[in-house]
């Protein structure tokens, strides 16, 4: 049986049980590392996270290397041998509350699917969500459908926003790239700074360069060096502009 059973804690998180971590094979796609301790830790696996609002149901699909929008297993405490995934964003996306207690993931290919109780009989197409908490140390930022640029802790820690709390954006419009310029109180752009991560507003400049606000979260990597931030938007653009031309067939 290809299927695993799962447990739903209150908080939004799913216990794999360690019968279900060896039918995933998530023990074989972890890595070992070294924490600053020096002790041994184990980093990953992985997981694409797709949800299906119409039918109800999302998605998991393992994967042993972190992507942009990668989810994080996490390793229980006191030597448990279980993992959890926390997956409250994927039951707000599909429009379904945290109900505690034993679920089964049926697997499909490479997915193992969650369906809500009070499941709809109709189904939807996958769309893949983005982990919004930081992920292998990559510097990441995100920019949301009210045009706030969030830019998760690593990008935050990289330009030290606690003291650099303004910023100045530039666009090459040819290169379809923003540059930020991070400074203690030359920028025209204000950043506030909390526990997780920073952000600030991002609507007017995405205003000014003619580019739409997303219809949904855009995560992407971004490069820092020193106290500038770059990233590109051309997968944003592209996709604005598909969509775009799909509307006027």
């Amino acid at each position: 049986m290809d299927n695993v059973i799962v447990k739903m804690d209150i908080r939004g998180f799913l216990r794999f049980p360690e019968q279900a971590i060896k039918a995933m094979k998530l023990d074989k796609m972890a890595k070992q590392g070294t924490a600053a301790n020096g002790k041994t830790v184990e980093i990953g696996p992985y997981a694409d996270i797709e949800v299906d609002p119409v039918g109800k149901r999302f998605s998991i699909t393992p994967t042993k290397e972190a992507k942009t929008t990668s989810f994080r297993f996490i390793v229980g405490v006191n030597s448990t041998k279980s993992k959890f995934l926390y997956v409250k964003g994927a039951l707000n996306a599909i429009g379904s509350k945290i109900i505690t207690g034993a679920y089964t993931l049926e697997k499909e290919g490479n997915r193992y699917i969650f369906t809500a109780k009070g499941e709809s009989k109709k189904k939807g197409p996958w769309q893949l969500i983005a982990c919004r908490n930081s992920i292998a140390n990559k510097t990441m930022l995100s920019i949301d459908t009210r045009g706030t640029i969030i830019f998760n802790r690593h990008t935050r820690d990289a330009v030290n926003t606690q003291v650099n709390k303004t910023m100045i954006a530039e666009y090459d419009r040819a290169k379809k790239v923003f540059k930020l310029t991070f400074s203690k109180d030359k920028g025209f752009i204000n950043v506030r700074t909390i526990a997780s991560h920073a952000n600030a507003s991002f609507m007017g400049t995405f205003s000014s360069h003619g580019i739409a606000l997303p219809k949904q979260s855009f995560r992407t990597e971004c490069k820092v060096e020193g106290k500038t931030i770059s990233f590109s938007v051309a997968s944003l653009i592209a996709e604005q502009k598909a969509a775009e031309k799909g509307s006027k067939k």
